[in-house]
């Protein structure tokens, strides 16, 4: 599990919390574009388009996070925090999918529009969800596992547990492994981008911004320096901790 219940107390807390550099629950009035990052240390984050917060959809807490599939995206600019290197990672997220998730992308932290300049990227291509993440010497690796299933909320977690064991998780089972020489080298010229991703340019420069995600996000959390998962496991009940 990734959070435990305290002695005496009834608040769930996360004793990896230090370690979370990103924690994006969804929560607020339905319409509102004001984006909650409730990590130890929040970035800003943007809505770009309609993306919004709703209250259609919820896995916890009476709000999610909504994208449309037409140019809608969030952004959060460059960190360090996102830059994994060969050290432990976990990112993971409640997806809720209403539309064919072929060509759309859910989070990209993809430096000059070129995967193999470092970073990590989460795209549905045909009939599988891709993984993207950089190796060792500039290359690039994938996991390939199952699509989301349409209208229903699916977790998912990417996780790096060693530097060359990285592995997705699908509903707490896993799907995917690599063992390549995983390093996340990330340069952080580029912002994050969660329903979206960025395009490939000409010449290694930035490309568009593309591959909409259609549906809603939910308990969106990145983990640096934390493998959360290590064997199969029930997927959250509740939301992530705050503290």
């Amino acid at each position: 599990m990734s959070w435990i219940i305290a002695k005496d107390e009834k608040n769930p807390v996360d004793p990896y919390f230090s370690n979370v550099s990103l924690l994006l629950h969804g929560d607020g009035t339905n319409g509102s574009t004001t984006i909650v990052d409730s990590s130890p240390s929040p970035k800003t984050v943007t809505a770009v388009g309609d993306a919004q917060i709703s209250t259609t959809q919820s896995k916890f807490g009476g709000a999610s996070l909504a994208f449309d599939g037409n140019g809608d995206y969030l952004t959060i600019p460059p960190s360090t925090e996102f830059e994994f290197g060969t050290d432990p990672f976990t990112v993971e997220f409640w997806i809720y999918p209403t539309t064919s998730t072929t060509n759309r992308a859910v989070l990209c932290t993809v430096d000059n529009g070129n995967i193999d300049t470092g970073g990590i990227d989460i795209l549905g291509i045909s009939s599988n969800l891709y993984f993207y993440f950089t190796i060792n010497g500039g290359g690039v690796r994938s996991i390939v596992v199952s699509l989301p299933t349409l209208n229903t909320w699916n977790h998912y977690a990417f996780v790096g547990v060693s530097p060359t064991d990285t592995r997705v998780y699908r509903n707490g089972t896993l799907e995917g492994t690599s063992s390549s020489p995983r390093d996340i080298t990330y340069t952080g010229q580029n912002e994050l981008v969660v329903g979206a991703r960025h395009g490939g340019g000409t010449s290694g420069a930035v490309g568009p911004i593309q591959n909409f995600f259609d549906g809603y996000i939910e308990d969106l959390r990145i983990t640096k320096g934390v493998a959360r998962y290590t064997q199969n496991f029930t997927p959250p009940t509740a939301p992530f901790p705050d503290f």
